[in-house]
């Protein structure tokens, strides 16, 4: 059963000296080893200023358009870009049956250059495979037997009939500026040149051609690695130069400047960050953390404590620990680690929005301080760990009645807060971090 307390302030003053123990904690937070800590003040230390990367005269891609920094990455890779063909793409039996196809395509158009049989399996594509809605799979191989595809259909075939060639390939993806719809294409090497290949709508141009394609083509994405080194992979993901792996790290990780001399702009995991990792710290040039409820820092940082962002930040700021998207003299709450369990939110923050903590199974105290005039529903969802929570002595709660119409509340709603601890207790007033809650 939830537990609501109102706790004055001089109350609380006068009872610090008797909270100074861990077995102070009062008997209705619970009796588990879990909740016996509920309500110690455990947030993350203030950052370590020598942690944060150092600046330097890297290219700021962000000042690119897409195409032209993409290509800038593309000219800085290994030379064995693109040479692997992705797992997934076909399997050992497609690829023999494609085989077979790709070696009658390239006996027919006398293809012996890697240039010629580029050109004539990008020939090939284009003339024989009809553009279709209709399909529901976009696999090389249904995409040769079907004969018909969208463009990730067409590009999946180039990709695959390529690396069968031996002609370095990879997939990208993102928007035709014509209609700014989604679309996929290819980039491929021949004979040491690489060209931007589109067999859905018949273009291909070398690369370092920018000026005839870069206001066509708008590339969010990559499927290769573009730069590896012993800590990260770096690829081009979300419209980035991109960490998106963690391969090993210390307990305080200081995530790089730039790489190649290239700036990297998003930190965006999208594998599991290793377990040993506690702190992370960011420079001013990470302005992409991922899109809203799938940070990477969050959703594979299972052990990650605190995050620290230099101040000089243009997008984003932390406090806490917390991470905070910068909103003028606001700040809209955007990561709290996955292992923080003492989650004291800024004083910037004038609304808790729905799922600010959702699927949290670390937090046991959160605090809300007066600056939050609005709480939505579900502004907590599925935190199971949640003990104590402190809320502002005068806020406004959003909630639904019967007909699940918006109504507004003086007091917590049943919605408020969603798949907590069944003991959690809920106190309203402001409650120094420093000392534990008590009943009165």
């Amino acid at each position: 059963m939830k537990k609501f307390y109102t706790i004055p302030f001089v109350a609380v003053a006068l009872l610090v000296t008797a909270c100074n123990t861990e077995n102070d904690i009062d008997e209705t937070v619970g009796t588990q080893e879990k909740t016996e800590r509920a309500g110690i003040d455990d947030s993350p230390a203030q950052p370590n200023v020598s942690f944060f990367p150092t600046p330097d005269s890297s290219t700021e891609l962000a000042k690119l358009d897409h195409s032209t920094a993409l290509y800038r990455c593309v000219s800085k890779a290994s030379e064995d870009l693109g040479a692997q063909l992705n797992d997934g793409m076909a399997t050992e039996e497609e690829i023999k049956f494609l085989t077979t196809e790709v070696e009658t395509i390239l006996t027919k158009a006398k293809a012996t250059t890697e240039t010629q049989k580029l050109n004539a399996i990008y020939n090939w594509v284009r003339t024989n495979i009809k553009y279709s809605y209709d399909v529901t799979q976009h696999s090389a191989y249904y995409t040769y037997t079907g004969k018909k595809a969208i463009c990730q259909g067409y590009s999946n075939l180039l990709n695959v009939m390529c690396h069968i060639a031996g002609i370095s390939c990879f997939n990208g993806n993102g928007y035709a500026t014509s209609s700014w719809l989604g679309h996929a294409w290819n980039y491929a090497k021949a004979d040491g040149k690489w060209y931007v290949v589109d067999a859905t709508h018949s273009r291909k141009h070398l690369l370092n051609s920018l000026s005839s394609y870069k206001n066509y083509y708008f590339p969010m994405q990559i499927d290769v690695t573009l730069f590896e080194d012993d800590n990260f992979k770096y690829t081009w993901y979300d419209g980035n130069l991109a960490i998106t792996e963690v391969k090993q790290g210390n307990a305080q990780l200081t995530i790089p400047y730039s790489v190649n001399s290239l700036r990297i702009s998003s930190f965006n995991p999208l594998t599991a960050i290793p377990s040993n990792v506690e702190t992370i710290y960011l420079g001013d040039n990470i302005v992409h953390l991922g899109n809203t409820n799938d940070y990477g820092a969050y959703k594979q940082g299972a052990s990650v404590e605190a995050i620290h962002i230099v101040e000089s930040n243009p997008t984003f700021c932390s406090e806490n620990g917390i991470v905070y998207r910068r909103n003028g003299d606001e700040v809209q709450l955007t990561i709290v680690p996955a292992a923080m369990r003492w989650v004291e939110l800024s004083s910037k923050l004038t609304k808790l929005e729905k799922n600010a903590i959702c699927g949290h199974n670390a937090v046991e105290t959160l605090v809300i301080p007066a600056s939050v005039k609005t709480i939505e529903s579900w502004a907590v969802e599925n935190a199971p760990n949640l003990l104590l929570i402190y809320v502002p002595e005068e806020c406004t709660y959003l909630g639904y009645d019967d007909n699940f119409n918006t109504v507004t509340s003086s007091e917590p709603t049943t919605n408020t807060f969603v798949g907590i601890n069944p003991n959690c207790q809920i106190i309203k007033g402001s409650v120094p971090s420093s000392i534990k809650p008590v009943t009165l």
